[in-house]
């Protein structure tokens, strides 16, 4: 709820610069970025404004200002008005900087270290310290190469060039990344907004609700769903958490079930909506710009994983729940499928993601399918109301804004990375870690596997998606791709394990929030994550040993491969929870883990044992119910 006065004095004018922001964007969509270095500097340096505007309205509407607050509101106005004076310099500069004969200055050096520095601050505030720390550190690197020892050591570049790359090229700050925030994600980022604003989010939770309210766990499978659906338009697992999190927590609570397994379900649910087609966030936008392939088979590539992962999550909480005894919701809080078909109801929501879904799969850009299915979303809205137009002109506005103010995390984080990954570029890093990989892993794909994930997992620690994945497929990507695993399968496995570094202790971001939200031991719930998760541990070895669950395979393959690892996604998680007929043993736990571990290698023989291994557990767990059935009667 917004609080009054929110269209009034300083907010209007944070509120009409938000705006303005998100109308940039659908303009550059509409009729053209401009050169890449002007639209990528308006788009992160108008985040900085932006940011900085909301942080002095917090810090003014605070009861009381003491002298650190001031101190801390004229770095804030020095910040937007440095920022504003750098784009401006910046963009006037263009012919010169274009120039073959172009010689940086001592003033180009101190403007674009200055804005760097603004931006690992913003960073820092928005995201935390690990992905600044890490910039630093290669800037560092990249200057100190030659002090360095071993194979570490190069020798060293200098500050001239450091500062010419990260500012005044489209190799830094400006980089490939940033232009596909600004030209791809931050359309994206609108279109999810105004369809959340105009009643999105419900929309997802009554279809989540009505499809599997009633069954065992259907409060946590609710969660499951709903986060599955919002993660095709937020693409964030923290936004997520918070916000489908804040309904389905504490109904899951309200229903006894403990606060460990409903903080566990949504964060886990959260996670996955990342990898959840057609729109899995915005690491998948430029996963799809690096592997140099269309978006549209991107999400047609990822639709086998997501279905296993949400296959095993719901299998999981159904023995779970049927062991613990967790019943679903009430009849009446049920609702009804007419009321949530009614074409008022419906078609603002829905026919936009159709719109968006044929354009992707008719071969458009991803800009011009989020563009198309935003003015669907935007006329269907007015349409269906006529009489309150005034009003739903204002929601949409509102939409905008809040677009804008989603999109800062990301600019500030990938500008950020960018200052990271021009740095590995410089230095050769990025080739020395391949090497190491390639040398520990001895050309083993399993080996090598085993090497990427541990590292992506530790690189991945506490840093959002994006960050986690722009690094690790940096370093390591190359490395599995040069022992013979296909360039698609070996980003889809860096994706994954830096999605579920989220939920996987010690730095768990994810379980913090769904934890913090059900009042549980965050380990405890992380734990839950895990055991729920098993199936996105695991899938993405699949990919390593086979890219045919990504549809690279021929047909037979394809749905070969999909059958055994469904099969093996089931076993484990019976495996993990402990219960099928009834209440497993040791022995039965045993042997449908087995199975579902065999199952991960497609191969005649592994998937003979995997699926033999399952069978005895099911015919023993069959037996021991017909037993006690006997004895019931007698």
């Amino acid at each position: 709820m917004r609080k009054e006065g929110h269209w009034t004095g300083f907010n209007l004018i944070i509120q009409i610069f938000a705006i303005a922001f998100a109308c940039f964007h659908l303009y550059t969509g509409i009729f053209g970025v401009f050169q890449n270095i002007i639209q990528r500097s308006i788009h992160v340096g108008g985040g900085v404004v932006l940011f900085s505007l909301l942080s002095i309205s917090k810090k003014i509407n605070s009861e009381k200002i003491s002298t650190r607050t001031k101190m801390s509101i004229i770095v804030d106005v020095a910040m937007a008005l440095f920022s504003v004076f750098a784009v401006v310099y910046l963009t006037s500069s263009f012919d010169r900087i274009m120039d073959p004969l172009f010689e940086i200055t001592n003033k180009d050096i101190y403007v674009a270290l200055l804005f760097t520095l603004v931006i690992l601050n913003i960073t820092r505030k928005l995201i935390g310290w690990a992905i600044p720390v890490m910039a630093l550190f290669f800037v560092f690197y990249a200057l100190y190469g030659k002090y360095f020892p071993g194979i570490w050591r190069h020798n060293g570049i200098s500050l001239e060039y450091v500062a010419e790359i990260l500012f005044y090229s489209d190799r830094g700050l400006w980089g490939l990344v940033t232009g596909i925030s600004a030209s791809i994600i931050a359309i994206f980022m609108i279109f999810g907004a105004v369809l959340f604003a105009t009643g999105g989010g419900k929309a997802f939770m009554d279809i989540a609700c009505w499809s599997t309210g009633s069954s065992f766990g259907g409060a946590a499978k609710l969660a499951t769903v709903s986060s599955g659906l919002f993660g095709m338009i937020s693409g964030s697992a923290a936004a997520n958490v918070a916000t489908t999190g804040a309904f389905t927590i504490p109904l899951m609570k309200r229903l006894g079930y403990a606060p460990e397994f409903a903080g566990g379900v949504e964060s886990s649910a959260s996670s996955g909506g990342q990898i959840m087609p057609p729109i899995m966030g915005a690491a998948a936008f430029i996963m799809a710009e690096t592997l140099g392939m269309s978006y549209s088979k991107l999400a047609l590539a990822a639709i086998i994983p997501s279905a296993l992962f949400y296959f095993g999550v719901l299998a999981s909480i159904h023995y779970e729940s049927k062991r613990m005894g967790y019943r679903g919701l009430p009849e009446s809080e049920i609702p009804h499928i007419r009321d949530i078909l009614h074409y008022k109801n419906s078609a603002p929501i829905f026919l936009p993601i159709f719109v968006l879904i044929y354009y992707f799969f008719a071969g458009y850009t991803p800009s011009t399918c989020a563009l198309r299915a935003l003015a669907a979303a935007v006329v269907l809205y007015l349409l269906s109301e006529p009489r309150e137009a005034p009003t739903r002109v204002r929601v949409l506005l509102e939409g905008l804004a809040d677009a804008s103010r989603d999109m800062l995390p990301v600019l500030a984080l990938i500008a950020c990375a960018q200052v990271l990954l021009a740095m590995i570029g410089l230095t050769g890093v990025g080739i020395k870690f391949t090497n190491i990989i390639v040398a520990l892993g001895r050309n083993n794909i399993l080996l090598s596997g085993l090497c990427a994930m541990i590292g992506t997992m530790f690189l991945g620690m506490g840093l959002p998606t994006v960050a986690a994945y722009l690094v690790s497929s940096a370093v390591m990507a190359p490395a599995l791709v040069a022992v013979g695993v296909s360039p698609i399968a070996a980003h889809f496995f860096i994706f994954y394990y830096s999605i579920f570094a989220g939920i996987t202790p010690p730095v768990c971001g994810t379980v913090y929030i769904g934890a913090a939200i059900a009042g549980a031991n965050w380990l405890k719930t992380a734990w839950v994550a895990m055991r729920l998760s098993v199936g996105a541990y695991l899938v993405p070895f699949m990919f390593l040993f086979s890219p045919a669950l990504l549809l690279v395979g021929t047909p037979e393959e394809i749905v070969v491969l999909s059958v055994t690892s469904a099969v093996g996604i089931f076993a484990l998680a019976v495996g993990g929870m402990g219960y099928f007929l009834l209440p497993a043993t040791a022995v039965e736990r045993i042997l449908f883990s087995l199975g579902g571990l065999c199952l991960v290698n497609p191969g005649a023989l592994t998937d003979g044992i995997g699926i033999g291994s399952a069978l005895v557990a099911v015919a023993m767990q069959v037996y021991r119910r017909k037993s006690r059935r006997a004895q019931a009667l007698s």
